[in-house]
């Protein structure tokens, strides 16, 4: 079957908790689908997948939570929790996958991160808030090039990069003198992605396979 035609009050009618659980999850894809190419590259070489760094891990991260908050919401819906339940199994794996980064999942310290960053680098910094100053006094003693000719200003950029890894992590692991571990987290926030693409379309999928037969 190419294509098939549905009947949106049919398929998903406007009163059913799982039909809107659904359609939620596929705008979630959609977004997903449209991050993953244009800000992820295929190469598993960090330098080539990831590009202007700090701002594409802002817009991953933010996503990511949020996403990751929309599943565990729609758990507190019986019509849904029995739906999810009713998955194959394989379906229902991925999800677990996934339920490690709810706030009492294994993974909750990555969604802490995610929460962090969200709610201090997506929000263009006030000049009265204290992460502006604190990377300031940061960087205080640090001589920095400047370019007249070039678009971007280079300060910025540090500073940006200053407060995102102060989201990220801790006072006390900052202090700690070995390389902080960016390169594994942006990999569990890619895997994290992925399994989440692969859920959404899966599902979506399968609750269309009832109505286009």
């Amino acid at each position: 079957m190419d294509y098939a035609l549905i009947r949106m009050n049919e398929v998903f009618p406007h009163d059913s908790d799982v039909a809107k659980w659904i359609v939620g999850l596929a705008i979630i894809h959609n977004d997903f689908v449209f991050l993953k190419r244009k800000l992820l590259k295929t190469s598993d070489d960090i330098s080539d997948w990831i590009f202007e760094t700090t701002s594409v891990l802002k817009i991953l991260t933010a996503s990511l939570r949020e996403a990751i908050f929309y599943l565990e919401e729609s758990e507190k819906l019986e019509e849904v929790r029995i739906y999810i339940n009713s998955l194959p199994q394989y379906m229902i794996q991925k999800y677990e996958i996934l339920k490690q980064l709810f706030r009492s999942g294994e993974k909750a310290e990555l969604l802490q991160k995610l929460s962090n960053t969200r709610n201090i680098t997506y929000h263009y910094t006030k000049p009265q808030r204290k992460e502006l100053s604190e990377a300031l006094e940061a960087s205080s003693n640090e001589v920095l090039a400047y370019e007249e000719n070039n678009q971007k200003f280079f300060f910025a950029e540090h500073i940006k990069n200053t407060i995102l890894l102060r989201s990220l992590f801790s006072p006390n692991e900052l202090k700690v003198e070995k390389e902080l571990p960016i390169e594994e987290l942006i990999m569990s926030i890619r895997e994290s992605i992925e399994v989440l693409i692969d859920f959404s379309s899966e599902v979506s999928k399968h609750y269309l396979k009832a109505f286009c037969k």
